[in-house]
């Protein structure tokens, strides 16, 4: 049977998270709180105290003030960001109404009773199958999240962070092919034949490799040459940025550093739909936590920025300055018996620009990824181009909105809008994104000190 490794990875990862078109999802600069994703990921320069950590760490020396009496230090808990491509409801779907499953056991059920209604129901079953291929065919099924708490402090010109997170960030590319589509094309027909009354034995005639000549329907399921190459990294991140401002030739600037240890949980796994058929999920989710390595490694992300005329701001940042490459393990090749080949999975620096305009009520901001993404395995590549704008009605409100382009043409252009509140020392910041291949949500709870 056509078991969809891809889809399956895809609800355990989106469940779970692993741990916790062409559409694509390169690892990007990333997404990791509300406010960004409401603004369209738009933070290199407008970004606030609380999120320079996660962006642009010189931000932290953007304040006036002693940290005792302003009361602009920050503790989020929890910040959650979750993004995912629409490939992954129909995957879910398909899960969890078992199609493969159901064409197979039309099959058998026809076998046992040649009826137009069992004919019907192989029809109905193999329609299914072919809609939710369609959907995900030679797309990527990708999932991006990010979890975390996060305390920050600014004082007079400097300041400090820290947080804690786990950012995952899962793909399945899918390779489905011609000749599996046309398979179920046949069924279809040769069903929808059955249903309206032609004997089995015209059937078979008309569709020898799918019918014996006694009218009963072969199992071809197990031909299928679709593949999958699922990819995954879980990244745990316990980070402590920094950032002072100093003056040149009469003109201040910030620097800023955040140094931080990573544990990152390395995912990938090439399978074939058509060396599965009694796998269940269980076993199929333990051969790719089989492919699972673990490796330990520090990195680094730096950012400088700078207020001009008062009211003007401009940023540039690297994030996870050293590249990484993680070998996965590999299983047997099941058929050869052979060891396969480890299998990389790539975490490359990313460096992004910003500018902006910042008033006491207005912030518009403008980003830009200087480079495209690297893949992290063999999804496609992205460069993000953002603007966002933020209005803050008073003191305890902020209407927030952004707008996010991929200058490689390959993902679609996504809208996202959010509020951010205050009430004392309570505040909270919601977030909604979409596009025609994504959506994405964010929350974050805080308190000010």
């Amino acid at each position: 049977m056509l078991k969809l490794n891809t889809i399956r990875f895809t609800r355990t990862a989106f469940i779970t998270g692993l741990l916790a078109a062409q559409p694509a999802l390169a690892i990007d600069y990333g997404v990791f709180d509300a406010r960004a994703l409401a603004m369209g990921g738009t933070t290199l320069a407008v970004g606030d105290t609380a999120q320079a950590q996660y962006y642009n760490p010189a931000l932290l020396a953007f304040h006036s003030g002693d940290e005792d009496k302003t009361r602009d230090g920050r503790t989020y808990f929890p910040t959650l960001v979750v993004q995912a491509t629409d490939t992954v409801d129909a995957a879910l779907d398909a899960v969890d109404e078992d199609l493969d499953t159901k064409l197979s056991g039309a099959i058998n059920a026809y076998n046992s009773l040649q009826s137009s209604g069992n004919a019907a129901g192989i029809a109905a079953s193999s329609a299914d199958l072919r809609e939710v291929l369609d959907k995900i065919a030679n797309k990527d099924i990708a999932i991006n999240s990010f979890f975390g708490l996060s305390v920050s402090e600014p004082s007079e010109r400097e300041g400090g962070a820290f947080y804690i997170g786990a950012r995952v960030i899962g793909v399945g590319t899918s390779s489905i092919t011609e000749t599996d589509l046309n398979l179920l094309d046949d069924y279809i027909a040769a069903a929808d034949a059955l249903a309206k009354g032609a004997t089995p034995q015209a059937v078979a005639a008309q569709f020898p490799q799918l019918a014996n000549p006694n009218g009963t329907l072969r199992d071809l399921t197990p031909t299928l040459s679709s593949s999958a190459d699922v990819s995954a990294l879980a990244i745990s991140e316990w980070g402590m940025a920094a950032a002072k401002e100093f003056s040149f030739w009469g003109q201040a600037a910030s620097f800023g550093i955040t140094p931080k240890l990573m544990r990152v949980d390395a995912f990938r796994d090439q399978a074939s739909f058509n060396n599965v058929s009694s796998s269940s999920v269980d076993s199929q989710l333990n051969e790719f936590e089989d492919t699972k390595s673990t490796h330990i490694t520090f990195n680094a992300d730096f950012g400088i920025a700078a207020i001009i005329a008062k009211h003007y701001r401009v940023g540039i940042a690297i994030k996870d300055t050293f590249a990484k490459d993680f070998t996965t393990q590999q299983s047997l090749d099941p058929i050869t018996g052979l060891a396969r080949p480890d299998l990389v999975v790539k975490l490359h620096p990313r460096s992004r620009m910003g500018m902006g305009y910042v008033n006491e009520h207005l912030s518009i901001g403008l980003d830009y990824d200087l480079q495209e993404s690297t893949p992290m395995a063999n999804e496609a590549p992205s460069q993000d181009l953002s603007v966002g704008a933020e209005y803050r009605l008073f003191d305890g409100l902020a209407l927030r909105l952004g707008y996010r382009q991929d200058q490689t043409g390959l993902r679609d252009n996504a809208s996202s809008a959010g509020i951010g509140y205050r009430w004392r020392r309570f505040v909270m910041d919601i977030a909604y994104s979409e596009s025609a291949d994504m959506k994405a949500g964010g929350l974050q709870l805080g308190w000010a000190f």
